[in-house]
């Protein structure tokens, strides 16, 4: 038995989902809101010792971080993600750590002053906006230069580098970042989009998390 925790409309969250609905493996999802400060009872803090999520039990084996569990499920289903070979391992893990390192980093600067400072009133930081758009300025045009060759992320082959990547830009329209000057990017996004692993989540990802962030900011 699979036990998801989380939220819905984070990406690390997103990502392990992906890699589940990808495995075609069953699972419980249980709801957990950080706002509501449930990542911090004792039940929880049991699962993922940090609070952080996503958490998952699987068979009593528990586990937190987002890269972490999905190359667990993958080694642990024999699965093409994140294949034997040890240097087609160390490609994907270098690709994943450049989108969860440096890129997503970068997002959430943007996502947080654009999105999240404003729901919830708190300031605007506008020089910590202003380097969060310069950084993903400086990132985008190398995974632009990486798929414009590849037609995954980490090479030919589908991997847990394209699944972190494509739950990193999720927030891309909600926070207003564009990828028009990418086409090789925006392609590869939209590609994967109208795949099932992904549509099993979302049909549209921006409507579900506006109608997700009104609902929470109601309470």
């Amino acid at each position: 038995m699979i036990k998801l925790y989380g939220i819905g409309v984070s990406s690390a969250v997103a990502k392990v989902r992906y890699a589940l609905n990808f495995l075609n493996l069953k699972y419980e999802w249980v709801p957990i809101s950080p706002m509501a400060r449930e990542n911090q009872t004792p039940e929880y803090l049991s699962i993922s010792p940090t609070g952080k999520i996503p958490a998952v039990d699987i068979d009593g084996f528990k586990l937190f971080e987002s890269n972490a569990i999905n190359r667990y499920l993958a080694v642990r289903y024999n699965s093409s993600l994140y294949p034997m070979d040890a240097q087609k391992r160390a490609v994907i893990d270098a690709w994943t750590d450049y989108a969860s390192i440096h890129v997503a980093h970068a997002m959430g600067r943007v996502i947080f002053n654009r999105v999240f400072a404003p729901m919830s009133g708190q300031k605007v930081d506008e020089e910590s906006l202003r380097v969060g758009l310069e950084f993903l300025d400086k990132y985008f045009p190398v995974l632009e230069r990486q798929l414009s060759g590849n037609a995954c992320l980490a090479g030919s082959e589908f991997s847990l580098a394209d699944i972190n990547l494509l739950a990193v830009l999720d927030s891309c329209e909600i926070a207003r970042i564009s990828l028009e000057k990418y086409p090789s990017l925006k392609k590869w996004r939209l590609n994967l989009k109208s795949k099932p692993f992904y549509q099993t989540c979302y049909k549209d990802y921006t409507q579900y998390c506006q109608e997700a962030m009104s609902a929470m900011a109601s309470k």
